[in-house]
């Protein structure tokens, strides 16, 4: 593929067709005429094919000159506009957060319009992941991540204190009758969580002879929608599954539960200066401290 044209080549063109001249051209511009001619000399040079035409009237477009501009006028149009959404005027109320896929899906997806009603004027822009490498270091922004909160890269809040125990669909409970039967079924395990059916089976004295586990997904809300869908029995981190236990999607099996070594945390930078709008952002969130209290 051929490189494309210097950019300030496209964009003289772009300005002289909008202006109708030269003269008008350099003096948008700022330059002198014979900067404004070299460029689009330049440009017609690399292009091998003639845009403008120049007369006393003006200047005209040539028959491809014409579909060259509409091309360059919609892209040169697309970056301006990005430019100003990210970095400009149109950036100064946006914030960004990075999350935690099933944080995302189950809590903020759902609360984030309640936000939106106290602060209309902030824009948020929603990244997510799966692991904590997604992302890399929390150089600005706000992020939520699941974990250990042994992090020394930001300022951590704690918002969940999780527990797991089983869960399946509701027409699997009726045959799981003890915790030994457990085992006739397939266990799903949720790769990257430092707790699991291990220390579960363990907490509760069930000699294990082999990993349970036949099933392993990279997310808990994959797990748990294995489970709605078939035999499949998960452990539910209480901070997430209790929505689907609540609308009966999936349901609770009465074997105990054991506390998670991780929960989700909220993360401001440590070293750099958070705005505003971010601070709003995660008083709110704090505010709600929604799952300790499900």
């Amino acid at each position: 593929m051929r490189r494309p044209p210097p950019h300030n080549w496209l964009f003289v063109f772009k300005v002289i067709v909008e202006s109708g001249s030269i003269t008008e051209a350099s003096e948008r511009l700022n330059v002198s005429q014979s900067a404004v001619s070299q460029q689009i000399k330049s440009l017609e040079d690399y292009l091998g094919r003639r845009l403008i035409i120049r007369s006393k009237k003006g200047v005209s477009l040539t028959d491809v000159g014409k579909h060259y501009y509409n091309v360059i006028k919609i892209s040169l149009d697309r970056i301006s506009l990005a430019t100003d959404q990210l970095f400009g005027q149109g950036h100064r109320g946006t914030i960004t957060v990075k999350s935690n896929y099933s944080f995302v899906d189950v809590w903020l997806s759902r609360n984030l319009s309640e936000f939106h009603d106290l602060y209309p004027n902030i824009c948020v822009e929603i990244y997510t992941g799966l692991w904590l490498t997604d992302f890399g270091g929390l150089e600005h922004g706000i992020e939520i991540r699941y974990g250990d909160g042994d992090w020394n890269d930001a300022n951590c809040y704690q918002l969940t204190d999780d527990s797991i125990f089983p869960v399946c669909s509701p027409a699997l409970k009726s045959e799981v009758k003890n915790i030994e039967n457990l085992l006739d079924y397939p266990l799903v395990s949720v790769m990257g969580n430092k707790v699991g059916w291990s220390e579960w089976f363990r907490h509760h004295q069930v000699d294990l002879k082999n990993t349970p586990s036949r099933l392993y997904v990279e997310s808990n809300l994959l797990a748990y929608k294995s489970s709605m869908s078939g035999d499949y029995i998960s452990l539910g981190i209480d901070s997430l599954v209790n929505g689907f236990v609540e609308r009966g999607e999936l349901v609770k099996l009465d074997f105990g539960s054991i506390k998670t070594r991780e929960n989700f945390f909220i993360l401001e930078p440590s070293e750099n200066s958070v705005s505003e709008q971010e601070t709003l952002f995660a008083d709110w969130v704090k505010s709600k401290y929604v799952f300790s209290r499900v």
